[in-house]
């Protein structure tokens, strides 16, 4: 049984492997851009998401809705659904001929060349749930040809304005972006911007990482790196490709005197990997927003290299690459020196863990954990100048959470002891990889703060007195709706929030000469939307608009004032 275990694990990844270069193969030329024109990839196959990996690509389309959205190939209708939330607007079309699906997510409608379509999806809202629907359909009802219009782009489901795209069979998801038509023009190789070595005997070290003006990449260290054991390499890095995104990284590879000990190709998915996003991915320093991806050069239930069977004091070459689907690449070379003094330092409770004063307490006994590590709990004297923020107050004793060789999957309950009974005290996690203070969720009792911990960081009780701000979007996030689907008749008015601490908190008003107005939050933007009918133009040339936000802290923000002319 366990050859049989060991045989799998090995031959999963070859098989992976495989299937994306079928893939590539056989459709080179048989699946075609979705849309018209060559619009940038904003999102990439494979890429980190909060609970899963992103199985398809996204096509940027600026914030602006109404893109017509065309067949990636010969198929048919195969599904329809609708949700608040996920893919939004959706549908599933097969390939009998590829044996292949497509899906296309967050569609503003389904207007374009298939008569019919459109009305069987406002039939789906009358007749079933108006919150959301999932409906297969007979095959051959809907037929469409490559490249015919089927749909326009829209921004419903999750995220601002945006196509996504997903190809897929029985045996899991293909990246499309190695394929003919939608390999992207890039020079840029792609950016390295950290490294963490691990060590099974509780060593741990980032290396930051920078780049030169050639595009290469270098790493400034005042002598060789020592370390022994068992190491975990993990590298953040991220591609451009044609957009200002930060895109993932389509290939990984991890040497060690020139000889490759690991590689990882982003071509094929199954769905358990996209389940299984620790495997490929250090989740507890990886973020979606801000973009930062720590990629695992190594095995699950592994490690990248065992640096104790050098020998003692003899310099290793360790090597790592990060290329992008266009083949740019992009290395760094760490000097490291075999130091096996220290022996291996074995955690006897892999489950609970605490402060030296027990002011902190961790408990993972309800989660599933990887590695034979250690979480250490260290207390600080005091925050680093680039954590403070003004009006963004330091109330407890602050604490440096770090995971070593140590992995868990969803969050851990905590307990921070102590009373704060002011309502503006909560519980803050600064991320040191993406430099920012994230709000912990928690809740308090009478001896001590309860809360769920599913990142690494500087943990402390902060006091929020920050306002938050109302100010007008970029120029070109101020309509985003092109005019096939836009309302004639009225004027489209978006204002941008922002708050640092505790977030908005989603209470909103509006006032329009003085009076209470409709309005829509939208909480991928952070922005106010308003719908001002242009037949107010005969009553008042100008109008008053007026607007303020709280935040979770309930600070207030002070009143926006527009005046709307038509």
């Amino acid at each position: 049984m366990k050859r049989f275990l060991f045989l799998t694990k090995l031959l999963l990844p070859i098989l992976a492997l495989t299937s994306g270069l079928l893939m590539a193969e056989t459709f080179e030329k048989k699946i075609f851009w979705p849309m018209f024109i060559r619009l940038p990839i904003s999102g990439s196959f494979g890429e980190f998401r909060n609970r899963h990996l992103h199985m398809g690509c996204d096509f940027k389309t600026y914030g602006i809705n109404g893109f017509p959205i065309l067949s990636v190939f010969d198929g048919e209708l195969a599904s329809m659904s609708y949700s608040a939330w996920g893919y939004g607007l959706s549908i599933v079309t097969y390939s009998p001929t590829l044996n292949l699906y497509a899906r296309y997510g967050h569609l503003n409608d389904l207007k374009g060349d298939v008569k019919g379509l459109d009305e069987l999806k406002m039939a789906f809202l009358l007749l079933g749930n108006p919150k959301g629907f999932y409906y297969k359909i007979p095959p051959g009802m809907f037929k469409f040809k490559a490249k015919e219009p089927i749909a326009r782009s829209g921004e419903t489901g999750s995220g601002v304005s945006h196509l996504h795209l997903e190809i897929y069979n029985q045996s899991g998801y293909y990246n499309p972006l190695p394929l003919f038509d939608y390999r992207p023009y890039d020079n840029n190789p792609p950016v390295i911007q950290r490294i963490y070595i691990e060590s099974d005997r509780g060593y741990l070290q980032t290396i930051p990482v920078i780049q030169n003006e050639d595009l290469s990449h270098k790493i400034e260290i005042e002598k060789k790196i020592k370390v022994g054991g068992k190491l975990k390499i993990k590298v953040a890095g991220y591609d451009l490709m044609t957009s200002k995104n930060k895109n993932g990284i389509y290939e990984l590879q991890l040497k060690v005197n020139n000889g490759i000990v690991f590689e990882k190709k982003f071509l094929f998915m199954t769905t358990q990997d996209a389940a299984t996003s620790y495997n490929l991915y250090d989740i507890h320093k990886s973020s979606l927003n801000p973009p930062h991806y720590v990629h695992n050069l190594f095995n699950p239930d592994g490690y990248s290299l065992d640096i104790s069977q050098f020998r003692e004091n003899s310099d290793v070459r360790v090597g790592i690459h990060l290329y992008d689907v266009a083949g740019n690449e992009s290395k760094i070379i760490l000097p490291l020196v075999v130091s096996n003094a220290n022996p291996s330092a074995k955690n006897e409770n892999l489950r609970a863990f605490a402060s030296k004063d027990s002011k902190i307490s961790l408990d993972f006994k309800e989660n599933l954990v990887f590695g034979e590590g250690t979480v250490t709990i260290e207390k600080l004297d005091k925050l680093p100048d680039e954590m403070k923020v003004q009006d963004f107050l330091q109330i407890s004793e602050a604490y440096k959470i770090e995971a070593i060789d140590y992995t868990w999957k969803g969050a851990a309950n905590g307990a921070f002891s102590g009373d704060y009974p002011d309502t503006k005290d909560s519980l803050y996690l600064y991320d040191t990889t993406i430099r920012n203070w994230l709000l912990v969720t928690s809740w308090k009792t009478k001896e001590a703060i309860k809360f769920k911990l599913g990142r690494t960081g500087i943990l402390a009780v902060m006091r929020d007195n920050v306002k938050p701000v109302i100010y007008y979007p970029y120029l070109i996030y101020r309509d985003y709706n092109l005019p096939e689907i836009k309302e004639p008749e009225m004027i489209d008015k978006f204002y941008a929030v922002s708050d640092v601490g505790s977030g908005i908190s989603g209470n909103v008003e509006v006032l329009l000469e003085g009076q209470p107005y409709p309005f829509k939050f939208d909480w991928d933007r952070n922005f106010v939307i308003l719908e001002i009918p242009k037949s107010l133009e005969k009553q008042k040339d100008v109008l008053l608009l007026q607007i303020r936000v709280t935040d979770n802290a309930k600070n207030y923000s002070e009143w926006f004032t527009d005046l709307i002319t038509f």
